[in-house]
């Protein structure tokens, strides 16, 4: 079946009336639809576009399941009456009809006793499938661990010592394990199917890694030269990655910051300023399960003291004297005043800020935030940063 006919199936199920009101949602590839452990308000129809649902496990995001026209997703917490337990993303763009949780009630009400028990029970089914993948991926390609398991069996066939040979690719040491031990060894430890572990044999012989030959009375055997097959296979699987297995890859901020060639302090600013959606950035548990054990909470509540020097952003008036702060502030525009303190969330930088204007300024200031329309980011930036110049200039005397 190719891809206009998959699509024009999807469609053909389509579970929704397009004529029935729903709220729509448009998402770019890569956006996060939802993240695992958020309530669950509503479930999702795709009407255009490819979703992926993952994982994280181990500290990595894995793929259990991509969905494409016509399909359903994040049903299953409601149905579990929990929280939602996976995560979705866009993986192109999409358009999503938006499902409310009462409208889904309200249909399984009238839905018969036992067409609710199925359904839940294919709800449970689904998750727990999630959870069996996510956590027992393989993170190699499978060409690379059978290319492993063949280096074991090829080093346990000629020894160690003769697999290492030193000398060009013709003359190194070559195994010939039996067929059947190699498909023996592989359902045993990996657990694979005969089919499967077949077919990782032929994808092998078809790159040229290695042969079959059938020796009368000993059957087939597979020759290779352990020597080289793991880094053979691990050349092919660098420009061959199997994507639909793992996706969403744990980075730095290092190697984010060298990915979108962007310094990596502009980043972190731009992150502390929320102009990042907060699913780009994860933190690992344990890192701050270390810290919190070794540094406690202060650690993470009290800011680094900067000198004057490296003052930057309005934020760091909390270091400044208290004598530059009046001087510079006392002399602000009022409105000014209120447009950068609506935006402040800092109950320190806040206060700090208030209390170098008098009392019939700070009323005035007051009141203007109480009735402020939204103000310009770039505008309140600007002025934050020439507040804090200022300051620096006093403090630095230059």
């Amino acid at each position: 079946m190719n891809d206009t006919a998959k699509q024009q199936l999807a469609w053909a199920s389509m579970p929704i009336d397009e004529d029935s009101g729903y709220t729509q949602q448009r998402a770019y590839a890569g956006d996060v639809i939802y993240t695992e452990a958020m309530a669950s308000t509503h479930m999702y129809v795709i009407k255009e576009g490819e979703v992926d649902i993952y994982m994280i496990r181990e500290e990595k995001r894995v793929v259990v399941k991509s969905l494409g026209r016509g399909q359903c997703f994040g049903m299953t917490p409601r149905l579990l009456n929990c929280k939602r337990t996976s995560n979705a993303a866009a993986r192109t763009y999409c358009e999503l009809y938006l499902i409310e949780n009462e409208k889904i009630d309200a249909d399984l009400k009238a839905t018969p006793k036992l067409m609710r028990g199925i359904l839940r029970t294919l709800a449970e089914q689904s998750n727990l499938a999630g959870e069996v993948i996510a956590t027992r991926v393989n993170y190699q390609p499978d060409l690379l661990v059978y290319a492993q398991l063949l280096y074991l069996l090829g080093i346990a066939d000629i020894g160690k010592k003769n697999a290492d040979v030193v000398g060009n690719q013709s003359h190194a040491a070559l195994a010939s394990p039996a067929l059947s031990d190699i498909v023996s060894s592989a359902r045993t430890l990996l657990g694979h199917s005969d089919v499967r572990i077949r077919g990782m044999i032929a994808k092998l012989v078809m790159l040229h890694l290695v042969r079959i030959a059938d020796e009368k009375g000993n059957g087939k055997r597979v020759i290779f030269a352990p020597k080289d097959i793991v880094a053979q296979v691990r050349k092919v699987a660098s420009t061959n990655k199997d994507i639909d297995k793992l996706d969403y890859e744990y980075v730095n901020v290092a190697e984010f910051a060298s990915l979108v060639d962007v310094d990596r302090s502009l980043l972190l600013k731009k992150l502390a300023g929320s102009e990042f959606a907060e699913d780009i950035f994860t933190f690992r548990k344990s890192e701050i399960m270390r810290l919190l054990n070794d540094k406690g909470r202060k650690f993470f509540v009290d800011r680094k003291i900067k000198s004057p020097e490296d003052f930057s952003e309005i934020s760091d008036i909390e270091f400044a004297d208290q004598k530059s702060t009046f001087d510079v502030i006392s002399r602000c525009d009022t409105y000014d005043l209120a447009k950068l303190l609506s935006t402040i969330d800092e109950e320190s930088v806040k206060s700090k800020i208030l209390a170098c204007l008098t009392r019939s300024k700070r009323e005035e200031v007051e009141s203007d935030i109480a009735t402020m329309k939204p103000v310009d980011p770039i505008e309140i930036m600007q002025l934050g940063k020439t507040i804090i110049l200022e300051i620096k200039k006093k403090m630095t005397g230059r």
